[in-house]
């Protein structure tokens, strides 16, 4: 081998779909959380450090809030409300991985512009753009309807009139 391998893993050429699932990560992994209550507070952390330093995880806080406090106002059925539950569980999954994103991002390359650095943030933020503008869709569609009948503005569903 020459200088520039050294540091090639055996799998490094092996391209084929198994080549992936065969590289030992335990090398490269400082810490080993194997029990739920490690998991479980390492993800809390998480959440509790992007809801402090992340204005847009705040945002999609305040929306989720009110989102779901209007959705219980109109009464929505069960599937509607789970319907509009999961879409915001996606736009709070898109937000988050786009902050660890970022965070990485920074991280690697701290004060310095780099096109792919870019690259990688901007299709980062794109997931979320995408994942809010479907929940937001999906939001309007299934709970606008409700909310305006609860307010009056659309006629109450009144039986047919029947006669001459």
């Amino acid at each position: 081998m020459t200088d520039n391998q050294d540091h090639v893993t055996p799998h490094a050429y092996d391209d084929s779909i198994f080549a992936t699932s065969r590289i030992d990560p335990s090398p490269h992994k400082t810490v080993t959380n194997t029990n739920l209550y490690d998991r479980t507070k390492y993800a809390m952390a998480g959440l509790i450090y992007s809801l402090r330093r992340e204005r847009s995880v705040r945002n999609v806080a305040y929306t989720t809030i009110l989102v779901l406090a209007l959705s219980a106002w109109a009464k929505l059925d069960r599937v509607r409300s789970l319907i509009i539950f999961v879409s915001l569980g996606l736009v709070w999954i898109a937000e988050l991985l786009n902050s660890a994103v970022e965070a990485v991002v920074d991280m690697v390359m701290p004060r310095k512009r780099h096109d792919m650095a870019k690259v990688a943030k901007d299709v980062a933020a794109a997931a979320t753009f995408v994942a809010t503008l479907t929940s937001a869709l999906t939001t309007m569609i299934l709970l606008v309807p409700p909310l305006l009948k609860k307010l009056g503005f659309t006629q109450q569903d009144t039986p047919p009139k029947s006669g001459a």
